[in-house]
């Protein structure tokens, strides 16, 4: 697989990042192998280490990478030669969903979208690419909670900020009901500005999916963790419209040679990206 990486990145990755305004699609797979060769749109949420643009201003991260790879596989064991655009400002967890959700054909979803049933009944997804926990923070002048039970007192006076449609929304939620009925929740429109919020708002609190979190960790942001508050972990996966026929190809990739989670790529994808202490928080999650 390594050997055509410069190859296809140079003539198979065709990116373009232009702002939706239609709905998405792309070719399926059985239109695809008909003809050799194919376009694949992604649509993404821009996610620490996942899916970021590099100094350059360039897309890159572990979903970007991954799908490379998926790319090449298809190449070398289904003949087929695909172009990939990648569509969206990737600004909002919702708009990427909703484009992959309203989308048809050969549309892919990247970044922190974690597997549920709920989700099921809408889009179809890959096999997980990792395993992901969220992390309860505030601001770094807030002292470290020792207990669940002590929200309402720590606490107390506290906004809790959050994005609609994300289950770190229903955690929310889920906190309040359980710890801290008068808790007030503000909305925002994605993570980095959750993390924002947290970072300027003393008097704050929210989950915080671990990408931002070690993100904000590396460039010694103001945050606190509250280890008590740590929800168990869940799975990160691609995403696809129900019309897809790209999901058994993508499940085959997956599987393939042992599966690809095993491989020595995918595992230096994930220090390239993450660092080799995030790695080691993101294996205590399925631990």
């Amino acid at each position: 697989m390594k050997q055509f990486k410069i190859v296809l990145t140079a003539t198979l990755f065709f990116i373009s990042s232009v702002v939706l305004s239609q709905n998405l699609t792309g070719d399926n797979y059985a239109t695809a192998k008909a003809a050799g060769k194919g376009t694949v749109t992604f649509t993404y949420v821009e996610t620490p280490g996942f899916v970021y643009k590099d100094q350059s201003g360039k897309l890159t991260g572990v979903c970007v990478d991954i799908m490379n790879d998926f790319l090449q596989y298809v190449r070398q064991n289904h003949g087929i030669s695909l172009n990939a655009r990648f569509l969206g400002n990737g600004s909002s967890f919702s708009a990427m969903y909703n484009g992959v959700k309203n989308g048809k054909n050969g549309v892919f979803g990247l970044g922190n979208i974690t597997v549920t049933e709920a989700r099921k009944s809408e889009i179809l997804f890959s096999p997980s690419f990792i395993t992901n926990f969220a992390i309860l923070v505030t601001h770094s002048s807030v002292p470290t909670l020792e207990s669940m039970s002590e929200i309402p007192q720590k606490f107390s006076g506290f906004t809790a900020y959050t994005a609609k449609g994300t289950l770190n929304e229903k955690r929310i939620n889920k906190l309040k009901s359980d710890y801290y009925p008068g808790l007030e929740i503000s909305y925002v429109s994605s993570s980095p500005d959750v993390l924002d919020k947290i970072l300027t708002d003393k008097k704050s609190l929210s989950y915080l999916d671990l990408a931002f979190y070690l993100s904000a960790v590396k460039e010694r942001k103001p945050l606190q963790r509250h280890k008590v508050g740590d929800e168990g972990s869940e799975e990160f996966a691609f995403v696809m419209p129900k019309s897809s026929d790209w999901q058994p190809i993508i499940e085959e990739f997956f599987n393939a040679n042992g599966g690809y989670k095993n491989t020595t790529e995918y595992k230096k994808i994930l220090v390239d990206h993450l660092g080799l202490s995030a790695v080691k928080l993101l294996d205590s999650a399925s631990e």
